[in-house]
């Protein structure tokens, strides 16, 4: 057997539920944490199947999994506070644990009493073990007699190790509970929720037990009935954002739907929104006015919107329960789908008013648009990119300047632009293209109608497109009126050529 010292870096009373344990994280936001901690160390391996218990008792709750598990330096590591192992050894993927605090935090807001038993794989047949009773630091005073005498135990595997007959793996006991009891459902359905993706893709075992009753609760994929003709799939649109922290270009992944019921009562409608297949926000519903995501106020009428959405270019708040709303990253995410959800907030509206010939129509309008919209945007000549750093989809002008245009929105406008067919915004700093279309305009009521088929939609986005490219090379390139319609003219002859698009 060997010792090692466990030194914390932090005053007494800071690691106790009275401190870190106070920093707002729910019992199940906890849970998910120290499950989110074994996700990212799990072992890659055809042959170990990724396994995490969940072990709920009156008086306990325990965690523990067969992954990576740690060395007697990384144990002591992992308790120290604003330390990660990846300084120890590089991650095994992008992380879901949050900044090296979230095993610190998550044990102590589920109580006082705390009993580590790991085994690494790199060192077989080596359990080491460690307890950390915080009551004993709340009332140590000043002479500090049991923070100087925390101790860890190197020993060979226990025969009577929660770890079983695992070669590698950590369980995390924690006693002396915090918080009212857990139920293992509730802790089940609130894991399987925030979870799913890794569920079902990845092909982890999450499991809850009842140690009391001795049942054992799988966590499984939620599949959340909707109308399959009303998922706008957000991979197709080709969204890309810069990350905040890297500045490399990151796709907004995922889909919007309508669902076949309302959950307005519950609440449980909105948007799930992940980061690295892990749910941060379950069913958003902030309106943009407060920094979300939402085009419109909460209301019931909304309740069969739903969409699960990847933004992994965007900046978690610090205990992951919500994203960080002032980061650009963010502002730029709810502007970009802005549309995309108003369109399915309109669909629940309409349904929710009965007018399910309405709902159709919609539906059906905006799968014509975006099939339209896809297929105009294929179509613009972006020019030669080899020698120039710029994105693949964009329009190369003679000068060497670019610029992209972004999937045209199709809406109504002000008071004031009511009788403009359509409109455009230029946003410098991005070089981005925005055009909106006036649902309401002649021009659209003339052309647009529930039985409109994708040529002629086609043809009037096209008509949009490089009419607004004319108004941007003079207003905002300072081309002369003839070379801008020389160029306008190239790009509307290829997007009505048979080769382009329709030149019906």
């Amino acid at each position: 057997m060997t010792k090692f010292q466990i030194d914390l870096n932090v005053g007494n009373r800071f690691w106790t539920p009275k401190g870190l344990g106070a920093m707002g994280m729910e019992p199940t936001q906890a849970l998910a944490e120290l499950v989110a901690n074994s996700l990212d160390w799990r072992i890659e391996d055809d042959n170990i199947k990724p396994l995490i218990q969940i072990i709920i008792s009156k008086n306990s709750i325990e965690v523990k999994d067969n992954g990576f598990g740690m060395k007697s330096d990384e144990l002591q590591n992992a308790i120290q506070v604003s330390v990660a192992n990846e300084n120890l050894r590089t991650s095994l993927r992008v992380r879901k644990g949050m900044f090296g605090m979230g095993m610190k935090v998550a044990c102590l807001s589920l109580g006082w009493k705390i009993t580590f038993h790991t085994r690494s794989k790199l060192e077989e047949g080596i359990e080491n073990t460690f307890i950390l009773n915080t009551r004993e630091l709340d009332s140590d005073g000043i002479t500090n007699n049991y923070r100087k005498n925390i101790n860890g135990e190197s020993l060979p595997n226990l025969f009577d190790s929660p770890l079983g007959d695992w070669k590698s793996g950590t369980s995390i006991l924690i006693e002396d509970l915090s918080h009212r009891p857990l139920t293992a459902i509730a802790v089940r359905d609130s894991l399987q929720e925030i979870f799913s993706p890794e569920i079902s893709v990845e092909n982890v075992h999450i499991q809850v037990i009842d140690k009391i009753s001795g049942h054992e609760y799988d966590c499984k994929k939620i599949d959340v009935p909707v109308y399959s003709e009303s998922i706008i799939n957000l991979d197709e649109l080709n969204l890309f954002i810069d990350d905040e922290t890297t500045g490399n270009p990151v796709q907004i992944k995922g889909w919007l739907g309508l669902m076949k019921t309302s959950s307005s009562g519950l609440g449980k409608w909105g948007l799930h929104l992940f980061k690295n297949n892990q749910v941060i926000e379950r069913f958003h519903q902030l309106p943009s006015r407060l920094g979300g995501l939402m085009p419109k106020n909460p209301h019931p009428k909304f309740g069969r919107t739903y969409g699960e959405i990847h933004l992994d270019m965007c900046v978690p708040s610090f205990h992951k329960v919500g994203f960080d709303y002032s980061k650009k990253s963010w502002i730029k995410v709810a502007e970009i789908l802005e549309s995309s959800i108003a369109t399915i907030m309109q669909a629940s509206e309409e349904f929710k008013s009965g007018d399910h010939e309405k709902v159709k129509e919609t539906i059906k309008k905006v799968q014509k648009n975006k099939k339209a919209i896809k297929k105009v945007l294929s179509n613009i000549i972006s020019g030669s990119t080899e020698k120039l750093e710029v994105p693949e989809n964009a329009v190369i002008l003679t000068t060497g300047e670019w610029f992209i245009i972004v999937n045209p929105i199709i809406d109504k406008l002000g008071e004031n632009e009511r009788n403009k067919p359509w409109i455009y915004h230029f946003r410098k700093q991005s070089r981005e293209l925005a055009i909106i279309i006036n649902e309401e305009s002649p021009i659209h009521k003339n052309l647009i109608n529930g039985n409109s088929d994708d040529n002629t939609i086609s043809l009037l986005l096209s008509w949009a497109i490089s009419d607004c490219i004319l108004l941007l090379l003079c207003e905002e390139f300072d081309y002369k009126l003839k070379d801008a319609v020389a160029f306008r003219d190239e790009q509307l002859i290829w997007l009505t050529s048979q080769k382009g698009g329709s030149n019906e």
